[in-house]
């Protein structure tokens, strides 16, 4: 790397801890929609300088300085005993519960048990045939299919993790489970078809 490759690179990074602070701001006080919009925006220009200051491979050494920086920051605390960046916990009322019967505890065990097999293996299960039909799709003709192969199993993660998360975030666990059962059957056909 050239000297103004340096001076990016170490000015790319210093933007990119400013967006990640901001963030963290955002996450521990919420309802700042400028802070939260100049935070990704600075995490933008540091990709977009270390692109130009390394091109690709600027864009993952970037982006792994910044993961690491981030696990040692959440890591960090937990070492010291203390417990510093958990967002604040906001006192609430707590409601009068009524008595639960064994039906009712037996129902929620069971509606915990399905929504771990549907955020886990079934998400899992989506993403990888899904991957997999990625997979057919861009794998060369001739030569060597590692790179195939990585991207796709790298996509499979993305996409496992955010299949996870979405079906997490729907409250109705009957939409919740229609919407994995339709996944599975477009995983299926994307997998199999073709």
């Amino acid at each position: 790397m050239t000297g103004t490759g340096l001076l990016l690179a170490v000015s790319a990074t210093l933007l990119g801890l400013a967006g990640l602070a901001l963030l963290f701001k955002v996450w521990r006080k919420p309802g700042q929609p400028v802070l939260l919009a100049s935070g990704w925006a600075l995490l933008a220009v540091s990709l977009l300088l270390w692109f130009v200051a390394n091109h690709d491979r600027g864009v993952a050494q970037v982006t792994s300085l910044l993961m690491l920086l981030v696990a040692g920051a959440i890591t960090l605390p937990g070492f010291l005993g203390t417990n510093g960046l958990q967002s604040p916990v906001r006192e609430r009322p707590a409601p009068a519960l009524a008595p639960v019967s064994a039906l009712g505890r037996a129902q929620r065990v069971a509606s915990g048990i399905w929504t771990f097999l549907i955020a886990g293996p079934i998400a899992g299960l989506i993403a990888f045939f899904t991957a997999g039909g990625l997979l057919r799709l861009i794998r060369p003709e001739t030569g060597n299919p590692a790179t195939a192969v990585v991207s796709a199993f790298i996509a499979a993660l993305v996409l496992w993790a955010l299949l996870s998360t979405l079906l997490l975030m729907e409250k109705r666990p009957l939409r919740r489970s229609a919407y994995a059962i339709g996944g599975s059957f477009f995983a299926l056909a994307v997998a199999f078809i073709g």
